[in-house]
């Protein structure tokens, strides 16, 4: 798990078929040395908040209630701005 700020929406016009319905967002790691993910919410982040994002595969794929989907990332969390957690 790592703590990310949503930088902005993805919008597609082709996805992988268990995407569809899902809300993907582009998160930004707070760490130097991982790239920006795409990653599913579930919880309804707006773009500024900080984030709690997951690389559980398996969760994700939970999520998007499909076990053969690519889906990796997820938000597990949204950290208001008085540092409390949102789960």
């Amino acid at each position: 798990m790592r703590t990310a700020v949503i930088v902005g929406h993805i919008t597609s016009t082709v996805k992988h078929p268990s995407f569809q319905g899902s809300r993907l967002l582009i998160a930004v790691p707070e760490s130097d040395d991982v790239a920006p993910q795409v990653v599913i919410d579930p919880l309804g982040a707006a773009i500024g908040q900080r984030v709690i994002i997951s690389s559980d595969g398996a969760e994700s794929r939970k999520i998007v209630k499909n076990e053969l989907s690519p889906a990796r990332w997820n938000i597990t969390g949204i950290i208001d701005p008085e540092g409390a957690l949102a789960v």
